[in-house]
C-alpha cells in the first residue's frame, strides 16, 4: 500500500491497544465487535462471558506502553496486514466473587509482550484497521 505511514499506523495501534485492553476489562462486547475481527472477537466474547459466569472481576492497568513496532507487513490481494509488537507495563488482578485474588498480584507491575495482526482492505474507503489477530509471549 502506498499510502501506508508507519508513524500514524503506530499511533492508532498504540490508541487500539490500550481501548481494546479497557473494553475487554470493563466487558464492553459493543466496542469490542466494532475493533475485532469475528474469530478475534468470538474470543474475547467467551473469555468475558466465562469471567462473569464464574463470578470473577478482572483488573487490568496499563501503566505505559514502552515500545510500540511494525514486525511484519505484508498484502494477500488488496488487504494489507501488519504485525505490531507491544511491550507494555501492566498490573493484572482476577479475583473471585469474594475479592480474593485467584491469580495476578495488585502490587507488581509485570513487562508483557504482546504481537497484535491488523488488517484493511486497501481498496475500500474505510481508512480503519481491525484486530485480526493476537498472540501474547507468555
Amino acid at each position: 500500500d502506498k499510502n501506508f505511514d508507519e508513524e500514524s499506523f503506530l499511533v492508532g495501534a498504540r490508541v487500539a491497544f490500550e481501548v481494546v485492553l479497557g473494553a475487554y476489562v470493563s466487558g464492553d462486547r459493543e466496542v469490542l465487535k466494532n475493533l475485532l475481527s469475528q474469530e478475534v472477537y468470538d474470543n474475547f466474547r467467551s473469555a468475558i462471558d466465562d469471567r462473569e459466569k464464574a463470578g470473577h472481576s478482572i483488573e487490568e492497568t496499563l501503566v505505559s506502553i514502552q515500545a510500540a513496532e511494525v514486525v511484519e507487513a505484508s498484502m494477500e490481494g488488496s488487504r494489507a496486514i501488519v504485525t505490531t509488537k507491544f511491550l507494555s507495563e501492566q498490573v493484572h488482578v482476577l479475583r473471585d466473587g469474594q475479592g480474593e485474588v485467584i491469580d495476578g498480584n495488585p502490587n507488581e507491575i509485570m513487562d508483557v509482550v504482546d504481537f497484535w495482526t491488523f488488517a484493511r482492505d486497501v481498496s475500500s474507503q474505510d481508512p480503519n484497521w481491525q484486530l485480526v489477530a493476537t498472540r501474547s509471549l507468555d
